[in-house]
């Protein structure tokens, strides 16, 4: 494996860095430290589940394989971009301008549109935060994809085997989600607009 300290960093959590890939600008690799990776080998785990599945990767990053080394592990996946080819801003960041009402309603149709996918294939978040929910606007359309935080947390994830866990894991933290964090900081930053 080539040597990551040359490599672009993009993001940066508590157990992984994210680096754009150093061949290929529409990917990115985020890698842990093989002691510290319990996300990342939950998430492996998860992408070659919904890989075997056939799930389609419309909302949630394209899975491309697993990058490692002695020291290191890490996932290769698509690099959202929007239409512009830049990074889109996290749910926090889109909400910091003022929205107009048609943008407002396409991003709660976006957001209904990425639990409506989440629910048909049973795609269950272990993370629902708005930093790990990206929003990329288009010409016609706003769409919202779960970037990070992917698969049941349990140590047996009968959720991600189990449709019907699944979908009830699915709907409890998305209704949570949405009543303790989106729709308040919606509320706070855009003032008066309908929810």
């Amino acid at each position: 494996m080539p040597d990551v300290r040359n490599w672009k960093i993009i993001g940066r959590g508590d157990e992984r860095i994210c680096y754009l890939h150093p061949n290929n600008s529409a990917r990115c690799i985020k890698l842990s430290m093989r002691e510290k990776a319990k996300q990342t080998h939950r998430e492996l785990r998860y992408f070659r589940l919904l890989k075997r599945r056939k799930v389609p990767f419309t909302y949630i990053p394209e899975f491309f394989g697993v990058v490692k080394d002695d020291e290191v592990i890490g996932i290769e996946q698509q690099l959202v971009l929007d239409e512009s080819a830049e990074v889109p801003p996290s749910v926090a960041g889109y909400l910091t301008k003022q929205l107009t009402p048609e943008q407002a309603r396409r991003f709660w149709a976006g957001l209904d549109a990425l639990k409506c996918y989440l629910l048909a294939y049973n795609v269950v978040p272990c993370d629902l935060v708005m930093s790990n929910l990206l929003v990329i606007e288009r010409s016609n359309t706003t769409d919202v994809m779960l970037i990070d935080g992917l698969g049941a947390s349990e140590l047996i994830p009968l959720p991600d085997y189990v449709p019907w866990l699944g979908r009830r894991k699915i709907q409890r933290k998305w209704a949570r989600f949405m009543a303790k964090t989106v729709k308040p900081h919606f509320a706070a930053t855009q003032g008066c607009q309908a929810l």
